[in-house]
């Protein structure tokens, strides 16, 4: 279908002016799907973004949760299932709480939807900094995830 050179100019302003809240969104889905991609590895495996066993629980808390029948045999932050149960189950527990665009870069912060889980996530990170931080290769998934669905989302603009 030929466009003249004014629809084509009012695309084009149309795709400069969505392209902060498409870059917004789709970093968002591609940090909430690394976050489920973390959770998943370690509940199944006790394995950080680094690929190294989490430091083993103290003794004490390890006894805890071996008379709960919750121990693994590896660290996998599922003790009461509030901390991944927020990452597994459609995040009830954990939230955006900042999206924003500077110097070319999104920035998308995640954190407690109360004091709970803002509490447990402040000492999991503490004893464990970045527990919840994607591996690589989660990062490569969602990254090109990401990459498709800004394409799309861009390509609508220009049907």
């Amino acid at each position: 279908m030929a466009r003249s050179l004014q629809e084509l100019e009012d695309q084009f302003d149309e795709a400069i002016a969505a392209v902060p809240a498409l870059l917004i969104k789709n970093t968002e889905g591609a940090a909430l799907d690394a976050l489920g991609l973390a959770d998943l590895r370690i509940s199944e495996t006790g394995i950080d973004s680094k690929g190294a066993a989490f430091v083993d629980y103290t003794p004490n808390y390890k006894k805890s949760k071996t008379k709960k029948g919750r121990y693994t045999g590896y660290v996998n932050f599922m003790d009461t299932g509030q901390m991944l149960a927020s990452t597994a189950t459609g995040f009830e527990r954990i939230a955006p709480t900042e999206r924003s665009i500077s110097n070319g870069k999104v920035r998308i912060v995640f954190d407690g939807r109360d004091q709970l889980t803002r509490d447990k996530l402040k000492g999991n990170n503490k004893k464990r900094p970045g527990f919840l931080n994607p591996s690589a290769s989660e990062i490569e998934t969602v990254t090109e995830s990401a990459n498709d669905n800004m394409r799309f989302d861009l390509e609508q603009i220009f049907k």
